[in-house]
């Protein structure tokens, strides 16, 4: 078992196998952020200009915490 984790945890990436890597994880999570973002707008009803595309942009970041949040809230 410490083999094969070592084995994995000594693989060299190269610059361009990691920036592939990133974007192959940031395209689905963008997505799934947006989508959220869109169908829960409710908090956004009293914001404008800088302050509600602030708000809208962090909700597609901080998506996971914004589920968990309101599971927990209801």
């Amino acid at each position: 078992m410490l083999r094969r984790l070592d084995r994995f945890l000594s693989y060299e990436m190269k610059v361009s196998e990691f920036l592939g890597t990133l974007v192959i994880i940031g395209i689905p999570y963008g997505l799934v952020g947006v989508v959220w973002s869109l169908t829960h707008t409710s908090h956004l009803g009293d914001l404008h200009g800088v302050d509600l595309v602030v708000s809208f942009l962090g909700s597609i970041v901080c998506w996971p915490v914004l589920i968990f949040a309101n599971v927990t809230m209801t």
